[in-house]
């Protein structure tokens, strides 16, 4: 074939493609876009359940319809915290599709949710939609709480999935025997605030970082002097050469407004005290043998926190200045210490001064 036929078939081919796919994009145009969505989200999921009833609906005139619902993240039982991630399937009636979807083209009413993810199948016909509902509330309510045994000074109780954590306080007749205390343990040893004869009772609730439980009472115990001075003789103390951490005892998140500022904290020390733990806990002795209560202490260049009985606190705590501070909660020599130009193990960022930044 001469050159010049090969050039003139070229171009009659060029010319068809150009108009094949124009003709494609002129039909592509035909439907009408899609662009913004409004469902209303109805959900009948609670702390405690096993079910996942979510209900969606599209709002009234909508150009499409919803085809299905699933949650992704049913475990088979809900507990406090956990928030349904939500996946819808929507479909557009005839001639419609769906346009580039985003956060801002996504209106949701009913019950809170949020925005997650958006994707378009079957030539843009289908919309797949991902939304997450709110931290689920509730499901935190303790059934029992009882003494280990009739001469124990440890108080018991059921734990529950869902609780970051306990607070518990002991009770001589009717009169307070001391302040609120955290664990995250399904026990607490009271053997260090048992120090006179009569009847002790605890009160406990569980406690999420958005909620909490319901007080609820143990049983009474009778305690005489033998059993103060037993008490007295049977604390369990860690080799003084461990360090934090090396046997758990997760404090105190309470967000008591324990004074966190520069202007106002105790001075530093340099380690010449001593670790020690027992079950309820660690805490920072002195040569002296006393140590450090309700409030903040920098050893060896390290901030932490102490509790009412003075157990090292970890978690989230109210400065006296109202800003939040995180003293890390994982297990470890770093356990306690408060953390700073870092982002959280739950996700907040906190500054050179360690207050969460909002």
């Amino acid at each position: 074939m001469k050159s010049w036929k090969k050039r003139l078939f070229a171009a009659v081919y060029a010319g068809m493609m150009m108009m094949w796919a124009a003709g494609n994009a002129f039909a592509a145009e035909t439907r009408i876009e899609i662009k913004q969505i409004a469902l209303t989200i109805s959900s009948n999921i609670e702390a405690g359940d096993d079910t996942s009833d979510v209900g969606v609906t599209a709002a009234s005139g909508a150009n499409y319809w919803v085809e299905d619902v699933v949650v992704k993240n049913d475990a088979g039982g809900w507990v406090n915290g956990d928030k349904p991630q939500v996946e819808i399937t929507l479909e557009a009636f005839t001639d419609y599709y769906f346009g580039s979807i985003g956060k801002s083209k996504v209106k949701l009413y009913g019950d809170k949710a949020t925005y997650m993810t958006s994707s378009r199948k079957n030539d843009k016909s289908t919309l797949i939609l991902t939304v997450q509902l709110n931290a689920l509330k509730g499901g935190l309510e303790l059934e029992s709480a009882a003494w280990e045994s009739e001469s124990s000074p440890v108080a018991t109780w059921d734990a529950i999935a869902g609780a970051q954590k306990y607070e518990v306080r002991l009770f001589r007749g009717e009169q307070a025997a001391g302040s609120v205390v955290s664990t995250s343990k399904d026990y607490y040893d009271f053997r260090k605030n048992i120090t006179k004869p009569g009847d002790y009772f605890f009160r406990v609730r569980a406690v999420s970082n958005d909620s909490k439980g319901e007080w609820i009472d143990s049983d009474s115990i009778s305690v005489d002097e033998d059993m103060v001075e037993d008490f007295k003789g049977s604390k369990i103390d860690a080799e003084e050469d461990e360090e934090p951490g090396a046997s758990g005892g997760s404090r105190d998140t309470s967000g008591s407004n324990i004074s966190n500022t520069s202007d106002n904290r105790p001075s530093s020390v340099s380690g010449q005290g001593t670790w020690k733990s027992d079950s309820n806990g660690w805490w920072y002795e002195y040569p002296g043998g006393s140590y450090p209560v309700s409030q903040w202490l920098q050893i060896n260049n390290l901030w932490y926190c102490f509790d009412g009985s003075g157990y090292m606190r970890t978690g989230w705590i109210m400065g006296s200045d109202g800003k939040w501070y995180y003293c890390d909660t994982r297990e470890g020599a770093g356990q306690g210490v408060m953390l700073t130009n870092t982002i959280t193990p739950d996700g907040y960022q906190v500054d050179a001064n360690g207050a969460r930044i909002q």
